[in-house]
């Protein structure tokens, strides 16, 4: 045997490794449906999470943030005002708005655009015994700092501070809720993990750090670093493996198949299945190594049909040459 045949060989046995290795993992890891156990894609920050609020009739925010599979992240949630906020604002004819101030991102850079997110009406429960007022956020997309190009080992940054307030003419008045929660409802391929000072969220290698940075943030102060779960990036392995079966056929036949159609069609599906459709020709890194396995499968394609078309010619060649 040729060393190529046997790189080739060895190359084969380790793909066919790692990739039953991987699903064997995949499978391992798989919790009802789920990657991973359901809470490591939840998370909450602020004031935690209880029904009491909302029976006592007392003042309570909750922003739930939630996103999908290509990192595309939407705000919304629920309000309860008391009574006694109620009357105490006229919130009856004071519309009640909601500001989300960004937290600092990067070093040297202070953010000045708020995210405004609509309070649908108030509608009051009078029949009950606290006389509290509720309503729902209208959801919303909500900007966030992202590394998409680097999928699946992408990243964002989610950084707010929620503020209630309404405007008395053109004086705007902010409300002092205490109970205020913000949930983080990944999708199942996200792990939110909460940052606790400015240094640790900005996560820049600065000179510019100083010690107040690792002054902890405020109670209603809320960080987190959203990153895909080491299970998810095990399953985009598992694919890309997938996807290499193709190029080993290419190399193993001694004359081109429909490798090279399978090639295509199995990379627009995985493509499909994990990002989309290319929108706008916005290319993420993955991107170009299904492109270099696109060219490797039909360069190898068309060299080998270009040799058994040698070999034909030569075979007719010979075979007339003979007949002579």
């Amino acid at each position: 045997m040729s060393p190529g045949k046997k790189i080739l060989g060895l190359t084969a046995s380790l793909l066919l490794l790692t990739l039953w290795a991987s699903y064997f993992y995949v499978f391992k890891e798989n919790r009802d449906g789920q990657l991973g156990g359901v809470g490591e894609s939840t998370a909450w920050c602020g004031t935690p999470p209880t029904t009491e609020a909302a029976l006592l009739g007392k003042d309570q925010l909750t922003l739930r943030v939630t996103n999908n599979l290509r990192g595309e992240f939407m705000v919304g949630g629920s309000l309860v005002v008391s009574e006694r906020t109620f009357n105490r604002y006229d919130l009856g004819r004071n519309e009640l708005r909601l500001r989300l101030e960004p937290l600092q991102w990067s070093f040297g850079v202070t953010p000045i655009f708020l995210e405004q997110v609509k309070v649908q009406p108030l509608s009051r429960n009078l029949s009950s015994t606290n006389k509290s007022a509720f309503a729902e956020l209208e959801p919303r997309p909500i900007g966030v700092h992202a590394q998409t190009a680097a999928f699946p080992f992408d990243s964002y940054r989610y950084g707010y501070k929620p503020v209630l307030y309404y405007l008395k003419g053109s004086e705007r008045v902010d409300l002092r809720f205490k109970n205020i929660t913000t949930l983080m409802e990944m999708s199942n391929t996200f792990t939110p993990i909460q940052k606790y000072n400015r240094a640790d969220y900005i996560n820049e290698k600065n000179s510019m750090i100083r010690d107040e940075d690792y002054k902890p943030y405020g109670v209603h102060e809320c960080a987190f670093s959203v990153e895909r779960k080491g299970s998810f990036k095990v399953v985009v392995l598992l694919l890309l493996l997938v996807l290499c079966l193709p190029l080993m056929l290419v190399f193993y036949r001694d004359e081109p198949g429909i490798d090279f159609l399978a090639t295509l069609v199995g990379i627009a599906v995985v493509r499909t299945l994990l990002i989309g459709p290319v929108e706008d020709f916005q290319l993420y890194n993955i991107d170009f190594l299904f492109g270099a396995a696109i060219l490797l499968v039909g360069t190898v394609s068309l060299i080998k049909a270009m040799r058994a078309n040698s070999r034909r010619e030569m075979a007719l060649r010979s075979g007339e040459t003979s007949s002579w």
